[in-house]
């Protein structure tokens, strides 16, 4: 039961959010805003966003920026509202099976013990670490990943006006 709560409630909430911070805020700003004010709204948006449900901390705050960054990257690039979702939804489902809707640990599907004593450099920002990594993949291999699919539309037929 716990992976259905997890799969629908954040799917949807993943869902909703990228409509309008990135759907929305393209669709209205794109022709009156230019394009890199355009990505620091919904940036600062889906940041904002995450603060309110989250609380303010500095470590969610950049964490926050960075995953922006990666999301509305991902829309800009396909022009598609559906691989910016999937790269939240699955981002969303994963802290799902280890902290659950609640958020606490505990409540996840898999089970671990906090430790109060690691408090590193390396366990303090690791989910900035891990968001920096996303971007830089995200970055790297989603425009090779849509010219390619671009290359076998167009060999298909869809994209050519003269078939």
């Amino acid at each position: 039961m716990t992976l259905i709560v997890v799969f629908v409630g954040f799917g949807l909430g993943s869902l909703i959010n990228d409509i309008i911070v990135r759907g929305l805020v393209f669709n209205f700003f794109k022709d009156r805003v230019p394009l890199v004010k355009l990505m620091v709204i919904a940036i600062l948006l889906y940041a904002l966003d995450d603060i309110w449900l989250e609380g303010f901390s500095i470590n969610n705050t950049i964490f926050s920026i960075v995953l922006g960054l990666s999301l509305t990257y991902a829309f800009y690039t396909t022009n598609s509202i559906w691989a910016n979702t999937g790269i939240h939804v699955g981002l969303n489902v994963v802290y799902g099976l280890f902290y659950g809707v609640s958020g606490k640990v505990g409540d996840g599907v898999f089970l671990f013990d906090v430790n109060e004593k690691a408090n590193g450099f390396f366990s303090s920002y690791l989910s900035i670490i891990i968001a920096c990594i996303m971007f830089l993949m995200v970055y790297r291999f989603l425009p090779v990943l849509t010219s390619v699919s671009s290359e076998t539309d167009n060999r298909a037929g869809f994209l050519n006006k003269n078939a």
